[in-house]
């Protein structure tokens, strides 16, 4: 047996590896679907009142924000909706400092409301500064 071992121990080795590799690509493409659930659901957003806010919608993908940027009217209330298209992305959270946005990004609707900004321009990120968007209000 330890002849054996000692004759093949690089095919061993792969297998080890290749085991701790699969293991690791499991866990990582498993989405938000997380054998740790959170102590307290989060409930799903109800769809706002569209007579009372102006509506935008940002799709959520692998590679960043759709479109990138976005035009609101200065003195509209605005429900931005941040919305994920894929569970395939490290996108988990969106944030801006200039505006007080922090949003946690669930699978369903994920909405953010603007009220009052004075036209400009706005910057907002994921929550690890990989991607950006800006939100231009006139």
């Amino acid at each position: 047996m330890k002849a054996l071992i000692s004759k093949h121990w690089h095919l061993l080795l792969i297998g080890f590896v290749a085991l701790i590799m699969g293991g690791f690509v499991l866990f990582y493409f498993q989405g938000s679907a997380s054998s740790f659930p959170a102590s307290q659901p989060k409930q799903a957003q109800e769809e706002p009142d569209k007579s009372q806010y102006e509506m935008v919608t940002v799709g959520v993908k692998g590679d960043g924000f759709y479109p990138k940027n976005i035009e609101v009217k200065a003195g509209v209330p605005t429900k931005i909706n941040f919305k994920k298209m894929t569970s395939f992305t490290c996108i988990d959270e969106v944030q801006s400092l200039k505006i007080g946005m922090d949003v946690f990004l669930d699978h369903e609707n994920n909405y953010f409301t603007v009220k009052d900004l004075k036209p400009g321009v706005y910057e907002y990120n994921c929550g690890m500064y990989m991607y950006y968007g800006t939100i231009t209000v006139k």
